[in-house]
């Protein structure tokens, strides 16, 4: 039973990043030979290094399970092609998985990161492949172009390099102790993949939020990025990539219709109900996330141009449509106040996409929430534009100021922005300023129980 809920994970977890020419998923009993080239197939790579390491009860290879599920219907030949744990190419094994690939009917290339490159106590220093590798994809696309890629890989590896020579890459991380007989269950459509990334698959190292702060000096890292991590940094950036977070393709497609949205309730703890259709418009069955991203286009602080707030997963058949609703709660429109020292919702309008990946967004409309009180206390540091907005402290500084001089200053169009945005204890300071530090603190305590 644990390793039928393995399998189930992994087949789950797995994410179809491309499939040219519809390659995938291959018939199992019509075709000719299928190559499986790649020690990480007769050999799998489950797990991470270090003390997360446990003992399986059994550990499928994607060899055995493919060569299981195909049951002599199509030949399945298999060439190492490299050694895990060898950073230098071995000319035999490149040459044995050319002679294995020319021919095939398709070619299977098994690749991904030995347990060297990734475990605890250390960091990767770049984002590739061993380049040995990638040598010998090239040699083997330059015999068979009918090439698909699983890749086994503990995070995400660069892809530009190579993958234009691939009609397809399933990205089966490190997919637990069944993950080689749910890669053969996908290979060959008995699963319909429909993972999602997790996180933004990069064009290069040099386009990641922590450049310039990572791996920092002297034992500290300062966090740099601040709210701009992972895809929010490439999504406000605008940055392209080779795949956006939330990406993943099916032997299905889906169709996104009729979006509503009750707002609840509103105020301090707004409650926003979205409702989609979604329809199976291809003809296999299949499982969709459907994710709904959250904008704040007017914002008096600086916030990500949009966040992942809520998603849903629904399996549906062939031509089948079902509803999905999700819910926003307080936190999918609040951010942290820094002065009040809680998360607050901000009056104004939001945006709300719905889509298949952050970059794929299929539906969207806006909304208006009134928001919380936000209203901060009035202090002698206030900026003069604060004093103004208030609604007693505001006409008390006016009839102080007057019309001419600091007054006619203040109300220039141009120029009295620049005087408002000064804290109006500073302001007393200037000369010919017509009220004191001390009128200031008084005004502050007359006005105390009111707020900005």
């Amino acid at each position: 039973a644990h390793h039928r809920l393995a399998h189930e994970a992994a087949r789950a977890s797995a994410v179809l990043l491309k499939n040219d020419q519809g390659i995938l998923p291959l018939d199992p009993a019509d075709g000719g030979r299928i190559a499986v080239i790649g020690e990480f197939a007769r050999t799998p790579r489950f797990q991470g290094a270090g003390s997360s390491q446990v003992n399986p009860t059994r550990a499928d290879s994607a060899l055995d399970a493919l060569r299981t599920a195909v049951d002599g219907r199509r030949e399945v030949a298999f060439a190492p092609g490299f050694a895990l744990e060898c950073e230098t190419a071995d000319p035999a094994l490149v040459a044995e998985a050319v002679r294995t690939a020319r021919g095939a009917d398709v070619a299977v290339l098994f690749l991904g990161l030995p347990a060297s490159y990734e475990s605890e106590g250390y960091d990767r220093t770049h984002l590739d492949l061993p380049a040995h590798q990638i040598d010998l994809l090239n040699a083997v696309a330059d015999v068979n172009p009918r090439l698909v890629v699983v890749l086994t890989n503990g995070s995400v590896v660069r892809l530009t390099p190579w993958q234009d020579r691939a009609l397809a890459v399933l990205e089966g991380w490190l997919s637990g102790q069944a993950g080689g007989s749910a890669i053969a269950d996908l290979l060959l459509g008995a699963a319909t993949p429909s993972g999602k990334l997790a996180e933004t698959i990069p064009l290069r190292q040099a386009d990641n939020p922590a450049l310039g702060n990572f791996p920092g000096a002297f034992g500290r890292v300062h966090y740099g990025e601040g709210l701009l991590i992972g895809y929010r940094w490439y999504d406000t950036r605008q940055m392209p990539v080779a795949y956006p977070f939330g990406h993943g393709l099916s032997y299905t497609t889906f169709a996104y219709e009729d979006l509503d949205v009750l707002i609840r309730s509103d105020g301090a703890e707004p409650h926003v109900e979205i409702t989609v259709t979604v329809t199976n418009t291809g003809e296999r069955p299949g499982t969709e996330t459907v994710q709904v991203y959250v904008t704040d286009p007017e914002a008096s602080v600086a916030r990500p141009a949009q966040e992942l707030r809520a998603f849903g997963r629904v399996t549906l058949e062939p031509a089948e449509s079902r509803q999905v609703t999700l819910s926003l709660g307080q936190r999918a429109f609040a951010y942290w106040h820094e002065t009040l020292g809680r998360w607050a919702v901000e009056g104004g309008s939001f945006g709300l996409r719905v889509g298949a990946s952050s970059r794929d967004i299929r539906l969207e409309t806006t909304i208006a929430l009134t928001g919380d009180n936000q209203a901060l206390p009035l202090r002698s540091d206030s900026s003069a534009e604060a004093w103004l907005s208030h609604t007693e402290a505001g006409p008390w500084l006016r009839a102080a100021i007057g019309d001419e001089g600091f007054g006619a200053i203040m109300a220039d169009p141009h120029n009295g922005q620049m005087i408002r945005a000064i804290p109006l204890q500073r302001l007393s300071r200037f000369p010919g300023f017509p009220l004191s530090e001390e009128q200031i603190d008084a005004a502050v305590t007359r006005f105390a129980d009111t707020a900005i």
